[in-house]
């Protein structure tokens, strides 16, 4: 069960780091990329309101997996 423990707490890590790291980056979209298209994908606003978004519910789905595995 350690080793199993261990694999959650690495995959907690990577998901805290993954989904922060999406975060400040759809930070920096919506504060310098206004009025900029995204290769047709978008306004780099809307699309940074999108890595905002779903990288805080990547860093609290860390934060779950991270408290599970500290009960392993």
């Amino acid at each position: 069960m350690q080793k199993f423990g261990m694999l959650l707490a690495y995959l907690a890590l990577l998901f805290n780091l993954g989904g922060g790291i999406a975060a400040l980056f759809g930070v920096y979209l919506i504060a310098f990329g206004a009025q900029t298209d995204m290769a047709g994908l978008g306004e780099a606003r809307s699309l940074g309101y999108l890595f905002v978004c779903v990288g805080l519910c990547v860093v609290a789905s860390g934060v779950l997996i991270a408290r599970h595995a500290g009960r392993n």
